[in-house]
């Protein structure tokens, strides 16, 4: 999973948009869609800020990743 498709995940567990998270957030729309069509990695900073805006914790956001085993989707 990239960081994008967490972004997505989290949005959609909100019922929330990828544009109102670029107003909340004060990153531009054009940064998480260049990232997606990219490598859809966002920057740590970048992850950061979407975390404050979505009042989660980086640890949260991470805690996808960490509920499945190394190697399994």
């Amino acid at each position: 999973m990239t960081s994008m498709q967490r972004v997505y995940e989290l949005l959609s567990e909100r019922d929330m948009s990828l544009l109102r998270l670029s107003a909340i957030s004060n990153i531009s729309y054009s940064t998480f869609k260049m990232t997606e069509r990219r490598s859809g990695q966002l920057s740590v900073d970048t992850i950061e800020r979407v975390c404050h805006a979505l009042g989660i914790t980086m640890a949260q956001f991470f805690s996808e990743w960490e509920e499945k085993p190394y190697g399994k989707p």
